[in-house]
């Protein structure tokens, strides 16, 4: 009897190792798992042709991610779960589904609209799923910040050519969202500093003073609003640190008073007057509350999914506005509406393409964004500067998203997958370092 018990108990471990390499051979089972310097590379020159050239980047995207599926096989892992991943994929997911309830699914089917986004999506939860070294961090980040760079002295050239009246950066290609753009870099280089390591804080410098370089000409109100929150809670993270709130005020003067000195300059004359007759004006928020307005009336016809994406132009113009009202036995009137291809906010733009759905995932990951990275960058603990810096570089893309956000659409397109992507990055790294895995002071 013992010696069939004993065989029994045999059987059932060597089933679970048979089953357990079963699992593994299929990469069902998911364990610590280290960047290659493939995918590392792969990483860094994304982040390089991101806000320079569409099809290259794209392309990088799609072969990092064959690259990731090919290593995961061979090393029998996919990794580690992030918390970040199940909102994002939430958010993709309604892509694929709204376009079929959508009252504008001819113009706004699902091949022209769900894949670029999921493209992303998918890039960035991959990235998340890998733990990172210090040096790929220092080559992925400086990947980033000299992408950023380029893309600047890039667009200031091509503007003096064609007589634009804004400068934008070429795979973005528009003057907003090229102004978004930038506040990654600009993230990224502050985080770059409290690294201390030389060449990294004189690039990240130059990527500070690319940014600062081409908010003026951009007359950007939201990007100049949206620099002074990052260099304002860039800066305060010392101060906060050491518990001194004296210093805490200090240095959010002194982030404001940078972008002042940099809209004191020539070059940012139109900047000023255009913030001159917005602030005296009767249109204070340029608008955005009108945007806003038209979106409120037709919300509801798409409740939960959203119209789709790319769809907000199309379920907010005048005809579909006046449509709704007259439904509701209300008169139109075009002083209250106004009717863009965007909601010029993130939420605003959520509510229309993504409903109510995509507003609770977008909301849930930006609490886990802060959740994740706050608490160690304001740390009072004595921290590893390049540890501390992954979470500044993090939590600074993350302000970045929401001040933005209040007056643009941002997580979008390519700053959407530069942001999401570095903070991909930042997690894995930290989580390789097991700083996620303890309670900071």
């Amino acid at each position: 009897m013992r010696r069939n018990a004993e065989c029994s108990e045999f059987t059932v471990v060597l089933r679970n190792e048979q089953m357990k390499k079963l699992f593994c051979l299929f990469g069902v089972l998911s364990h610590k798992r280290n960047a290659t310097s493939v995918e590392a590379s792969l990483i860094a020159l994304t982040f390089v042709c991101l806000p320079l050239f569409e099809a290259p980047k794209n392309l990088l995207s799609i072969f990092f991610v064959l690259v990731w599926i090919s290593q995961s096989v061979r090393r029998r892992s996919l990794g580690e779960p992030c918390p970040f991943n199940a909102p994002i994929l939430g958010l993709a997911l309604i892509l694929w589904i709204a376009p079929f309830f959508s009252s504008y699914s001819d113009p706004i089917n699902v091949l022209n609209s769900a894949p670029r986004w999921t493209i992303l999506a998918i890039f960035v939860m991959l990235v998340a799923r890998l733990n990172y070294t210090r040096t790929q961090l220092w080559i992925v980040f400086s990947a980033l910040m000299f992408g950023g760079v380029v893309a600047v002295v890039e667009s200031f050239w091509v503007w003096h050519i064609n007589g634009k009246p804004y400068p934008e950066f070429r795979s973005v290609g528009h003057v907003n969202h090229s102004s978004m753009y930038s506040l990654i870099p600009l993230a990224v280089g502050i985080a770059a500093l409290y690294m201390r390591e030389r060449w990294l804080c004189a690039l990240g410098a130059i990527a500070i003073l690319s940014t600062m370089a081409f908010l003026p000409p951009t007359r950007s109100i939201v990007g100049g609003i949206a620099i002074i929150s990052v260099l304002s809670v860039g800066i305060s993270i010392v101060a906060v640190s050491k518990w001194s709130w004296r210093g805490l005020f200090v240095s959010t003067a002194c982030g404001a008073f940078v972008v002042m000195v940099a809209l004191l300059t020539p070059p940012a004359e139109d900047f000023r007057t255009e913030f001159v007759a917005l602030v005296t004006g009767d249109n204070v928020f340029s608008g955005r509350d009108k945007i806003l307005n038209s979106a409120l009336a037709v919300w509801d016809q798409h409740p939960i999914l959203g119209a789709g994406w790319f769809s907000f132009g199309a379920a907010t113009s005048e005809e579909a506005v006046r449509a709704a009202l007259e439904a509701d036995g209300v008169t139109y009137d075009p002083n209250l509406y106004w009717h863009f291809p965007h909601g010029h906010n993130l939420w605003t733009t959520m509510l229309i393409e993504r409903g109510l759905a995509g507003i609770v995932f977008v909301n849930i990951l930006l609490f886990l964004y802060f959740k994740t990275f706050l608490p160690i960058a304001f740390s009072r603990e004595h921290l590893d500067p390049t540890d501390r810096g992954a979470a500044i570089a993090a939590l600074l893309v993350v302000v970045g998203f929401v001040v933005a956000g209040l007056g643009n659409t941002t997580m979008m397109n390519e700053h959407g997958h530069a942001g999401m992507a570095v903070i991909a990055v930042s997690y894995g790294y930290l989580r390789g370092r097991e700083i996620l895995m303890h309670k900071l002071r």
